[in-house]
């Protein structure tokens, strides 16, 4: 144990201590069964090819006895001989773009029990280095001989609950035509979330091809904020004194605009010349109605609000349960958003980058508004951008934002 500290302490000491990437892995253990394979995730942000990089997973008395060794581009034969062709590096997901995009995950099959410990993904440079360690809990499935019979009991009832399910679905869409009644009124329903970097330069003259104006409603906007003359920019009122703690969620101003339909395309500029970028802002859209915003717990996708939130030093999340922590690095300067009503999509952009941020997928089912928010202490406000008017109607085009082949 003692020799395998000293390695780690001189392979360190070749480095510089300068780090200018950070070993990311998630918070909570990784569970799984005997038998099975596991994937630990692991990956480096900001994002960087890491083939020429040193990839090292250890437990944590065992440095120079890993699991898995890749150097020079290739995988080492040294390596914990329990571990022997059980091991490899894979994806964390169907849209990572592996060792390229810096995913350094590793895979481990046939599980056992004496597998459970702390594994330590280790990455390393020519000029920087970092670790983080996951947990891995592996539990011992019973294995009597009447498990099979009860995981076929278990099987049928599933599926007998998952056609029943389908049935009620069925009749609850179609539920106005059998009673001749329309649909009731319902709020804003929450899908699920996309977080993909899509590789190369994203084609933002196309995105302003969709671009509307956009303008604040001071009518609706929080007391505290300042709105210019031309409602495009907004800021925390001078006298301003933030009492509480963390982001002041209720500082919301709404767009004007109201969309039912089609494809909606604005920009945010978050930085003014010679300042540095806004560190505090919220954007995205809101259900129409929903103005009055007292804490973080009403900005909920089921009371009809989806944003991108940029916290200072927390970092930027969204506001899905939980919520999603995004490494986007550089700090955006204009923030571009996409809202495609008719297939349920939110999507972000970094303009002065070029590049797709994120896209939510939800179900919009009443009229919604853009939603904005500047945070507090900043010294640049939060402005809307007037672009280029749409080259064709929003509501004609039926063109998907990003096609599977983008993933």
């Amino acid at each position: 144990m003692l020799s395998s500290i000293i390695i780690a302490l001189v392979v360190n000491l070749l480095i510089e201590t300068s780090v200018s990437f950070t070993v990311v892995v998630p918070r909570d253990q990784i569970v799984a069964h005997v038998g099975s394979t596991v994937t630990l995730p692991c990956w480096i942000a900001p994002p960087e090819n890491a083939e020429a990089l040193e990839i090292r997973w250890y437990r944590h008395d065992q440095f120079s006895n890993p699991v898995l060794f890749y150097q020079h581009g290739k995988i080492q034969d040294i390596q914990e001989e329990s571990f022997r062709n059980r091991s490899s590096l894979t994806l964390r997901s169907d849209l990572s773009g592996g060792l390229k995009d810096g995913d350094v995950s590793l895979r481990l099959e046939k599980l056992r029990i004496q597998d459970e410990d702390s594994f330590y993904c280790y990455v390393s440079g020519e000029k920087s280095y970092d670790s983080s360690k996951v947990v891995l809990k592996v539990t011992d499935l019973p294995n009597s001989p009447d498990s099979s019979d009860l995981w076929k009991a278990l099987f049928f009832t599933i599926l007998i609950c998952a056609l029943l399910g389908l049935v009620g679905q069925i009749l609850y869409k179609y539920r106005h035509k059998l009673t001749g009644k329309q649909q009731a009124d319902q709020n804003c329903e929450y899908g699920v979330m996309n977080y993909r970097k899509v590789i190369g330069d994203e084609n933002i003259e196309e995105l302003r091809k969709q671009a509307v104006q956009i303008t604040i409603d001071p009518e609706h906007s929080h007391p505290d904020l300042k709105v210019s003359k031309d409602c495009k920019r907004v800021r925390d009122a001078p006298g301003y004194k933030h009492t509480g703690e963390g982001f002041p969620y209720q500082l919301c101003a709404f767009g004007a605009q109201t969309f039912t339909s089609g494809r909606h395309y604005w920009e945010v500029n978050l930085a003014r010349e010679n300042a540095p970028p806004k560190n505090y802002w919220l954007i995205g859209v809101a259900k129409h109605g929903t103005f009055s915003v007292k804490d973080r717990s009403a900005l909920t996708p089921s009371n009809g609000y989806w944003f991108l939130c940029s916290d200072g030093p927390n970092g930027f999340y969204t506001n899905s349960d939980p919520p999603v922590t995004l490494p986007l690095t550089p700090r955006p300067e204009r923030l571009g958003v996409l809202l495609d009503y008719d297939h349920g999509q939110l999507s972000f952009y970094n303009v002065k980058e070029r590049k797709h941020l994120l896209t939510m997928s939800s179900r919009f089912t009443r009229p919604v508004v853009p939603l904005f928010n500047p945070g507090v202490g900043d010294e640049s406000p939060l402005e809307i951008l007037d672009c280029p008017e749409p080259v064709e109607s929003a509501v004609e085009s039926s063109e998907p934002l990003l096609s599977s082949s983008d993933a």
